[in-house]
């Protein structure tokens, strides 16, 4: 996937990130030459890891300062607090509401959908979630499906940690493919 080398992708993200769903993706892109930027309303963020607090990493672009149109592709790992804080930041939800107008490849795992659903732009995509959140992206208008991973249309999904490794393929091949007319 030589074509990846020119791709920016933008990690979307509030304090209380799955610490997993952030590194391993990351670390894929970055093997793969994608320039990745870690956006978010804070300065640094914290993880959640498992069951404790885990690593504090710096921010590179304030959610202010960042311009969806800089990115090829976003990546929104899940966490409990990390999407409930950013569905109620208008800007977060602007910024996704950029790539799903645009059609631009989108990777979302486990609890990420939650901040998507704000968009009011799931209706009718096909995806998968951590149960848990299930009911709530059925309610906006989402085909749920339980399977390790799901791609419609650029947008890729996953359910869990256990799925990373599909997740991170998957990812991969939709952001080679570029916008999804």
């Amino acid at each position: 996937m030589s074509n990846l080398k020119d791709r920016k992708v933008a990690i979307l993200t509030e304090n209380g990130f799955e610490q997993v769903e952030l590194l391993s993706p990351k670390q894929t892109l970055e093997e793969a030459g994608v320039e990745v930027e870690i956006v978010s309303p804070q300065k640094e963020v914290r993880a959640w890891d498992e069951t404790d607090w885990g690593i504090t990493i710096s921010v590179d672009k304030n959610l202010e300062e960042a311009t969806p149109g800089d990115y090829d592709g976003l990546l929104l790992p899940g966490g409990v607090l990390n999407p409930d804080k950013l569905r109620t930041n208008k800007k977060a939800v602007d910024f996704i509401r950029h790539f799903l107008e645009a059609a631009k490849p989108i990777a979302v795992i486990c609890h990420g959908p939650q901040t998507m659903i704000e968009t009011g732009l799931l209706q009718g995509r096909k995806m998968t979630s951590y149960p848990a959140i299930k009911t709530d992206l059925i309610n906006a208008g989402v085909n749920w499906v339980d399977q390790e991973v799901v791609v419609d249309n650029g947008l890729v999904s996953s359910r869990s940690p256990k799925d990373l490794d599909a997740f991170n393929k998957k990812m991969l091949e939709e952001l080679a493919e570029g916008v999804h007319a």
